[in-house]
């Protein structure tokens, strides 16, 4: 894919996802203030278990999925590949709805009202279905986009209709899964139209389990851990907290899934390129995306830095004052997060570096549940924001001396120029020092 063409898409995408923020400028103050502090972070940690069910069922399938359709040369192959990630995603959803089912009881916030909690979990299981990993391997990057769209309107019309004040917090959840149910049905239907039915069958589960296991230890760490985050504070500290918490987290997830729409573009296409043999393509595409992340990452760490205890009590009402503060915690997050992203899904993943992915995501995962639980507790909201800073901060080590190791640093733009600086300093350095020795 050209440069020009790239950017059309890019730019597509981005329009797509300007409506998702469209959306949410829109209902999450109407969250904030219908529901109060109490029933919004009680909404938000369903929806933290929902995020939860999604990673759990979708197991790393999303990544080995979209790079392994992105080489399939007929219809053939893709409805093969399908089939076998619909029969995988179905056998997991199982799992991950008991696991949804024991986590409402298990949380004195969810146990409330459980019926948000079932769900929540009935949405995690028809998020981890959905097939955006099929069209974007397949370069149909406008498809996934604007059934989304025609999603965020019906949730959007119910929950205005619907919602009327704290009791009615449920209808926020059961409004987004009947969206999501529709959506699903488009994206299905679609699907086979181009492709033909899937085949479902249990003949060749285990063994993309197997495949796809590395990337899911490296999500396991860097995103399930995240992504539970409100839910794990809902056992660590007060209602209160978890209201504050939620909302922050909510922003700052706003502004990781920027990174998203470039990410649908890049790995399909580097992988492509790779496959076909074009490495010096690979190369320009892969520092072009990294350009764009690392700069979106400190231009929003910038913004959240100095805009968050201003903007935040004028969204969400002087109640969430508090959450400001919690997002400029989340501030110092977005440079690391922005680089994690470019490393793992730019560098690591097309070029199948899945194993040292595991092994950086694991190590990452455990020291953000460490910091977690260790913080949570004495500092409420602001500590688990801090423990996620830390697990982006070693995880951007990890990966950077990786990088290193494997000679891959020059990916980074800028990084060449550094190293060949470096090291001509360091020759008239030790040059110097032979003088002084003569």
């Amino acid at each position: 894919m050209d440069g020009k063409k790239s950017a059309s898409v890019i730019a597509f995408v981005y329009g797509g996802y300007l409506m998702r923020y469209v959306y949410l400028i829109i209902v999450v103050p109407f969250y904030g203030r219908v529901l109060g502090v109490a029933e919004y972070g009680r909404v938000l940690a369903a929806m933290s278990l929902m995020n939860v069910i999604w990673m759990l069922a979708s197991y790393g399938f999303t990544f080995v999925g979209m790079r392994e359709i992105s080489k399939a040369q007929n219809n053939s192959e893709c409805n093969a590949i399908y089939s076998l990630h619909v029969s995988a995603r179905l056998a997991l959803c199982v799992l991950g709805g008991c696991i949804g089912i024991i986590a409402t009881y298990c949380s004195p916030t969810l146990s409330e009202r459980p019926l948000i909690g079932f769900l929540a979990t009935a949405l995690g299981v028809v998020s981890a279905l959905n097939l955006g990993w099929l069209y974007q391997g397949r370069h149909h990057f406008r498809t996934p986009i604007m059934i989304e769209v025609f999603g965020f309107a019906v949730s959007l019309a119910l929950v205005l209709c619907l919602v009327r004040g704290p009791a009615d917090s449920v209808w926020v959840v059961a409004s987004l899964l009947t969206a999501g149910v529709l959506s699903l049905a488009i994206s299905y239907g679609l699907a086979t139209y181009q492709l033909g039915r899937p085949h479902l069958s249990f003949e060749g589960i285990t063994d993309l389990v197997k495949g796809s296991t590395l990337l899911f230890c490296y999500s396991s760490g860097s995103v399930v851990l995240t992504a539970s985050s409100t839910y794990l504070l809902t056992l660590l500290s007060t209602p209160a907290q978890v209201g504050y918490f939620g909302a922050a987290e909510r922003f700052a997830t706003i502004g990781l899934s920027l990174m998203g729409p470039a990410s649908q573009v890049f790995i399909p296409t580097i992988s492509r390129q790779l496959a076909q043999g074009d490495k010096a393509g690979a190369q320009v595409t892969t520092r072009r995306g990294a350009t764009l992340l690392l700069g979106y990452g400190l231009l929003v760490f910038c913004g959240a830095l100095t805009l968050a205890p201003f903007v935040l009590p004028l969204i969400l009402g002087e109640a969430f004052t508090p959450s400001g503060h919690v997002l400029q915690c989340f501030a110092w997050m977005f440079p690391f997060a922005a680089f994690n992203e470019f490393a793992a899904f730019y560098v690591f993943v097309p070029r199948k570096k899945d194993r040292l992915l595991a092994i950086a995501g694991a190590a990452s995962g455990v020291t953000n549940l460490v910091a977690a639980l260790w913080l949570a507790p004495r500092y409420g909201a602001e500590g688990m924001a801090f423990a996620r800073v830390i697990g982006e901060l070693l995880l951007s080590m990890m990966l950077l001396t990786i990088m290193v190791r494997l000679e891959l640093i020059t990916l980074v733009p800028g990084a060449g120029r550094a190293i060949a600086m470096a090291r001509v300093a360091w020759g008239a350095r030790g040059g110097a020092g032979a003088g002084k020795e003569d």
